[in-house]
């Protein structure tokens, strides 16, 4: 069995990494496929503090030479459980360099550890926000699954990405999957800032009034198609089945939700 860690990265603030991080998990709760959720932005821990569940972790991600070697808990948990991981912005060299000296995206190493390494990447619009993918994607030479995810809550118009024909050239040769991830209304977003709540915990408030529930079923429906096209959920395991320790089902099973409340 693979266990994939997946990094929601984008470096630059402010381009909904922590938002989309957040539906990744109700995502895999939607499905009880097994996660852990580890929260990289120990200054605002934001995701953690609203998914505790599941033993949900908190690192520190910085270049002092003493904690470094902490962000191994990403890895570690990753042995036992597909991993989902918040990185807080500017965490980009940090990451990269955990990836590289211990050569975690080697094929000989992947086949050993059983432990598979994909970036979602979020972008802004801006055009040092492409160039960040484009950076990274090439970094890892392709040895690194990218998914360039387009925030239409920060930016409404992609029509001059036309202009950037190396993140262009780059998509078609490399068959880079593209997420074109949805805006969520101004006021249901800011309720559910404000409070600080899940978003089925916002379902499930009583000042969360019909046609806001309604908004936010919209903006998730269209959001899990989105990630489930992408394909890398499809042989995570399910929560229930390995907590029965029966056998997984296999890759090629359609999703069901789940029947249990979340």
């Amino acid at each position: 069995m693979t266990n994939r860690i997946h990094l929601v990265d984008g470096e630059k603030g402010g381009v909904g990494k922590s938002m989309f991080t957040r539906v990744l998990i109700e995502f895999n709760q939607k499905y009880d496929l097994l996660y852990t959720l580890i929260d990289g932005d120990f200054q605002n821990p934001d995701v953690q503090q609203r998914y505790p569940e599941h033993g949900a972790q908190l690192v520190a991600l910085v270049e002092d030479e003493e904690k470094f070697f902490d962000i191994d808990i990403i890895f570690e948990t990753a042995l036992e459980t597909p991993v989902i991981v918040n990185l807080p912005a500017r965490s980009y060299g940090i990451i990269n360099k955990w990836i590289e000296e211990a050569d975690l995206v080697s094929p000989d190493f992947k086949e050993k550890s059983g432990i598979d390494i994909c970036k979602w990447f979020l972008c802004g619009g801006t055009t040092d926000s492409i160039e960040m993918f484009v950076d990274s994607f090439n970094h890892f030479e392709g040895q690194l699954k990218h998914v360039f995810v387009r925030n239409f809550g920060v930016c409404k118009d992609w029509s001059h990405m036309q202009d950037h024909k190396d993140i262009l050239t780059l998509i078609q040769k490399h068959q880079i999957p593209i997420v074109d991830f949805p805006q969520l209304s101004s006021r249901e977003r800011k309720f559910i800032d404000t409070k600080r709540l899940s978003f089925q915990q916002a379902m499930n408030h009583p000042e969360f009034h019909l046609i806001s529930q309604q908004r936010l079923h919209t903006f998730l429906e269209a959001s899990y198609n989105l990630i489930e096209n992408v394909g890398l959920f499809n042989d995570t395991p399910n929560r229930l089945v390995a907590s029965s320790k029966t056998e997984t089902p296999p890759p090629d099973k359609q999703l069901q939700p789940s029947t249990t409340p979340q």
